[in-house]
C-alpha cells in the first residue's frame, strides 16, 4: 500500500533516485520565481569564451546504466478508457424491522461501542444500510453509501477509530473489502472520479500526533482497492490539511496540488525545525495513465547556492528545462545567494536551539567557504552542458564546455567537475548518444563520490536530498 505525506520527510520528496527525462524542450511552465534573497558572498563575472567545440579522444567502453521508469509529463484525456461495470453483486435480503442491538441507546441514552464485526452480523442478518447511515451511532454518521466497485450496488464506508472500512456484498454476504489502518485518526475526504473512468476514488486522510496530515488515494480495480499513488517511495509528507484538487493544467482530469510550509510548524509539537535550511514546497500529482506520480515540485525561492544547484537537478529531472536552466544561472551569477558548510550548519544548528536554554549561549559566527563556489558553478556549467545536448543544441553544449575548461580547469576545487564534464563530453562526442555520456559522468561520480558532498549531504539539512552519483545525469 502507498500513501503520501507531504511534511516531516519532505527530504525524500527531491527524489534522490533519479528518473527518466523526456528529450525535447519539456512541458511549459510559468517562470520561478526572481531570486531576492540577501547577503551577498561574491560577485562571479562571466568570461568571454570562444564558440569552438573542442575534439577529444573516445572513451572505449561505458558501464551499463540502470534502467530509470518514465514520466509522462502530460497525459491524453482522450485517451481515458472506461471500466465496464462489474455484474451486480448478490446481497442478502434485507428486512427492516431487524434492529442492531448497538443502534439501541440505554437508558442515559449512550449507545454501546460496535465495531466491524458487529456491523457484519447485522447487515447479514437482514440489517438495513439506510438504518446504520441515518442513525445517531457516533462515527457511524460519518459513514457513506455509495457504489465504489461500479457494479451498480452500494457499499458502507465506515470510520473506526484508528481504522477505516469499506463493507460491501461478496459471494452472497457482506464483507470487509477494504481495511485500511491509520496513525492517529482515518477520515474520508472525498469520493470523485478523478481520472474520469467510470470508477469512484476513495481519498483517506489521517491525521497524524504530530498535526501533520497523511494522504491517500484508493480505487477498485476489479478484484480489490489499489493505492492509485505511485511515489517511488513508501511515505511522503504533507500538510496539515489533505491538499487541494483542481484542474491545474486544463486537460480535463484533475491534479493534486499539496503545499507544505514546515515553518508554520517550528516550535511546535513535534518541532520539524532545527535551523538549518527549510522552505516551503508545493508537490503537484498529476495522472499518468495508470497511477498519480509527481509531475512537479517547487520550493520557496533559494536563500543558499546549493538550494539553486538542487532545484535546478529537480526541474531538469521533470523535463521543465527553462526553469532547470534559471536555477543553474542564479548559482553561477546571483551573488545575493548565501553559502553554506559543515561549519555553518553547526552554528545555525547550535544558535537555532540556544533560544530554548534559560542561559542562551553566543557561538563564534562560521567562516565564509570560499570553496563552494567554484565547486558548485562548475557543477552548474557541467548541467547546463546537458541542458543543451538533450535539447539538441550541440553548439551551445560546445561552447557552455569550453566556458567551463576556460574558467575552472585550474581551479583545485571546480576540477574534479571539468573531469567529469570531460568524462561526459568525450563519451558522448564518441557515439552522440546521451546513454553513453551520462554513464560516463555516473561512472567518473562513482569513482569520484567526495564531489557528490558539496551538492546535497546530512550537513545540508534534513530537507536535503543526499546525492548519489546517478543524479549526476539523470537523462537516458
Amino acid at each position: 500500500m502507498k500513501r503520501i505525506a507531504i511534511g516531516l520527510l519532505s527530504g525524500m520528496l527531491i527524489l534522490a533516485a533519479c528518473r527518466q527525462v523526456p528529450a525535447g524542450d519539456g512541458p511549459s511552465r510559468t517562470a520561478p520565481p526572481v531570486i531576492t534573497i540577501q547577503s551577498a558572498t561574491e560577485t562571479p563575472s562571466p568570461t568571454p569564451i570562444s564558440t569552438s567545440v573542442p575534439t577529444e579522444t573516445p572513451i572505449p567502453s561505458i558501464t551499463p546504466l540502470p534502467t530509470i521508469p518514465t514520466f509522462t509529463p502530460t497525459f491524453d484525456a482522450s485517451t481515458i478508457v472506461t471500466v465496464t461495470p462489474a455484474q451486480p453483486a448478490a446481497c442478502p435480503k434485507e428486512n427492516p424491522a431487524i434492529i442492531a442491538e448497538f443502534a439501541t441507546p440505554d437508558a442515559y441514552g449512550s449507545y454501546q461501542l460496535y465495531n466491524v464485526s458487529e456491523i457484519l452480523t447485522y447487515l447479514n442478518s437482514g440489517g438495513t444500510l439506510t438504518q446504520l447511515t441515518t442513525s445517531p451511532l457516533g462515527s457511524l454518521a460519518d459513514s457513506k453509501t455509495i457504489d465504489l466497485t461500479g457494479d451498480g450496488v452500494n457499499e458502507l464506508t465506515y470510520k473506526g477509530y484508528v481504522t477505516f472500512d469499506i463493507l460491501g456484498c461478496k459471494d452472497g454476504k457482506y464483507q470487509s473489502l477494504f481495511n485500511f489502518v491509520g496513525d492517529w485518526e482515518a477520515r474520508l475526504e472525498d469520493t470523485p472520479d478523478l481520472n474520469k473512468n467510470g470508477i469512484p476514488e476513495l481519498i483517506l486522510y489521517d491525521i497524524t500526533h504530530y498535526g501533520s496530515a497523511l494522504f491517500y488515494i484508493f480505487e477498485w480495480n476489479g478484484m480489490e482497492f489499489r493505492s492509485r499513488i505511485d511515489m517511488g517511495e513508501e511515505d511522503w509528507d504533507l500538510s496539515s490539511s489533505p491538499g487541494e484538487i483542481m484542474d491545474a493544467n486544463g486537460d480535463a482530469l484533475k491534479e493534486i496540488v499539496v503545499v507544505y510550509d514546515v515553518n508554520k510548524f517550528c516550535g511546535g509539537l513535534g518541532n520539524p525545525c532545527d535551523g538549518t535550511p527549510a522552505r516551503k514546497q508545493t508537490t503537484t500529482l498529476a495522472w499518468n495513465g495508470r497511477n498519480y506520480v509527481v509531475r512537479a515540485q517547487d520550493s520557496d525561492a533559494p536563500q543558499y547556492r546549493f538550494q539553486a544547484i538542487q532545484d535546478g537537478d529537480l526541474q531538469a529531472r521533470y523535463g521543465y528545462y527553462s526553469e532547470a536552466l534559471s536555477f543553474y544561472q542564479a548559482t553561477i551569477f546571483d551573488d545575493r545567494l548565501e553559502w553554506w558548510s559543515p561549519e555553518r550548519e553547526e552554528y545555525e544548528r547550535r544558535t537555532y536551539w540556544a533560544q530554548y536554554d534559560p542561559t542562551p549561549t553566543v557561538y563564534p559566527t562560521a567562516i565564509l567557504d570560499s570553496t563552494e563556489y567554484p565547486r558548485l558553478a562548475t557543477y552548474a556549467y557541467y548541467r547546463i552542458m546537458l541542458l543543451h545536448i538533450v535539447q539538441g543544441h550541440e553548439s551551445d553544449a560546445g561552447t557552455v564546455y569550453k566556458t567551463l575548461q576556460q574558467k575552472f580547469g585550474n581551479d583545485p576545487y571546480g576540477h574534479p567537475y571539468v573531469e567529469m564534464a570531460t568524462a561526459f563530453w568525450n563519451a558522448y562526442q564518441s557515439t552522440h548518444k546521451m546513454y553513453d555520456g551520462c554513464a560516463a559522468g555516473i561512472q567518473y561520480a562513482s569513482e569520484h563520490p567526495e564531489i557528490l558532498i558539496p551538492l546535497g549531504s546530512d550537513y545540508h539539512g534534513w530537507q536535503s536530498p543526499i546525492y548519489v552519483p546517478a543524479d549526476v545525469c539523470p537523462f537516458r
